[in-house]
C-alpha cells in the first residue's frame, strides 16, 4: 500500500492543489500517480509536484493531468489562467518557469511520488512503450502572454455569444448560464471560487464550504445531508448560519447578506430546492457566504450534486 501524500501547505496555491489532489481520487479507479503518467505523459513525480501546492504547475501539466482523471479540461483552462494572473503580480515566485519534460516515468535520480511506490513498474518498462517526448521550456513572459491571450479569447467568446442576433436556445448552448452572478467592483465580498461541481455520494460525506471539495469529516464550515424529518431529504446546515432561497435565477453575495434569515433546525429540504434553484447561506461568525445551484438530490441515500460558489467578506 502506498503512503499517504504530504499536506498541501497554505497559501494561494491550497485550494487549486486540493481540487487537483480530489480530482485524482474521484477519478475511475482512482488512479496512482503512475497509472495517471500512462494517461498523461508526464512522469510520476511531475504529476505529484502539480497537486503539491509548491508551485503553479505549467499549463500543460495541468491540463494533461485533468484531462487523464477525465475533467473538464476547457474548465481548468479557465481557472489555471485566472490564478496564473493573479499569483504573476502578488507571488510570481510561485509559477513555474518552465514546461516539465514530457516524459512517461520518472527520470534518473528523482523518487517516485509517496501513494505510487507498490506498483513495481520499472523506468526502462515505460521507456519502451516509446511515448518519451521533451518539451522545449517556454519563457516565463511567453506564458504571461499566451495566459492573457486565452483570457481575451474567452471574453470575446462570450461576449459576441451573449450579443448575437440569432436564436435564445443558441445562445444557451454557446454559453452556459452561471450559478450566480459576478460580483460588482462595489461588492462587499470576493469571489474564492465559482461554479464548483460536488456530488455528495450519501449523508456519510460532507461540502467542505471553504474549500469546495467532498470530505469524509466535518470541517470548518460544512453541509450535509439528512433526512429532513419528512424522510424526502435535506440539506444539512452548519451551525450559527442563516440562510435564503432566491426564487431568481441568479443570486450576488450581496443579495445574500441583506436577505438572508437563521435557518430553521432541519436545514433546507430538498422539497424546498428542486433542481437549478439557487440558495446561499451566510455564516453569523466570519460573514463568508455560499452560494449554492442544487443540479439533482436523491430522496433515497439522500444524495446531492450542487454547483457551488465561495465568497469572503473584503
Amino acid at each position: 500500500m502506498g503512503r499517504r501524500e504530504t499536506p498541501v501547505p497554505d497559501g494561494p496555491l491550497r485550494e487549486f492543489a486540493l481540487e487537483l489532489r480530489q480530482l485524482r481520487i474521484t477519478a475511475p479507479g482512482a488512479p496512482t500517480y503512475r497509472e495517471l503518467a500512462q494517461k498523461a505523459n508526464y512522469s510520476p513525480s511531475v504529476l505529484s509536484r502539480a497537486a503539491a501546492g509548491h508551485t503553479l504547475p505549467t499549463l500543460d501539466v495541468t491540463l494533461a493531468f485533468v484531462a487523464a482523471c477525465g475533467g473538464e479540461v476547457e474548465e481548468w483552462r479557465q481557472r489555471w489562467t485566472m490564478l496564473q494572473v493573479t499569483l504573476q503580480r502578488a507571488h510570481p515566485d510561485l509559477i513555474a518557469e518552465a514546461d516539465e519534460p514530457r516524459d512517461a516515468t520518472d527520470g534518473p535520480g528523482e523518487p517516485a511520488p509517496p501513494d505510487d511506490t507498490a506498483t513495481g513498474r520499472t523506468a526502462a518498462a515505460s521507456t519502451a512503450t516509446g511515448r518519451v517526448a521533451r518539451a522545449r521550456p517556454l519563457p516565463v513572459a511567453l506564458v504571461a502572454a499566451l495566459a492573457a491571450a486565452v483570457t481575451l479569447a474567452v471574453t470575446l467568446a462570450m461576449t459576441l455569444a451573449m450579443t448575437s442576433p440569432w436564436s435564445s436556445e443558441a445562445k444557451r448552448q454557446v454559453v452556459p448560464p452561471p450559478s450566480s452572478s459576478t460580483p460588482s467592483p462595489t461588492s462587499a465580498y470576493d469571489p474564492v471560487y465559482l461554479d464548483r461541481r460536488l456530488p455528495l455520494p450519501d449523508y456519510d460525506f460532507y461540502f467542505d464550504l471553504q474549500t469546495g471539495v467532498v470530505a469524509e469529516g466535518d470541517g470548518p464550515w460544512s453541509m450535509s445531508t439528512n433526512s429532513g424529518g419528512d424522510g424526502h431529504g435535506a440539506f444539512d446546515l452548519p451551525d450559527d448560519t442563516d440562510v435564503y432561497i432566491s426564487p431568481e435565477p441568479s443570486l450576488t453575495p450581496d443579495r445574500c447578506a441583506a436577505q438572508a434569515s437563521p435557518a430553521p433546525p432541519y436545514g433546507v429540504r430538498f422539497r424546498q430546492v428542486p433542481p437549478r434553484t439557487l440558495f446561499c447561506l451566510r455564516s453569523r461568525k466570519t460573514g463568508e457566504i455560499a452560494v449554492i445551484k442544487v443540479i439533482e438530490t436523491d430522496d433515497g441515500n439522500y444524495a446531492a450534486k450542487i454547483a457551488l460558489d465561495y465568497y469572503r467578506p473584503r
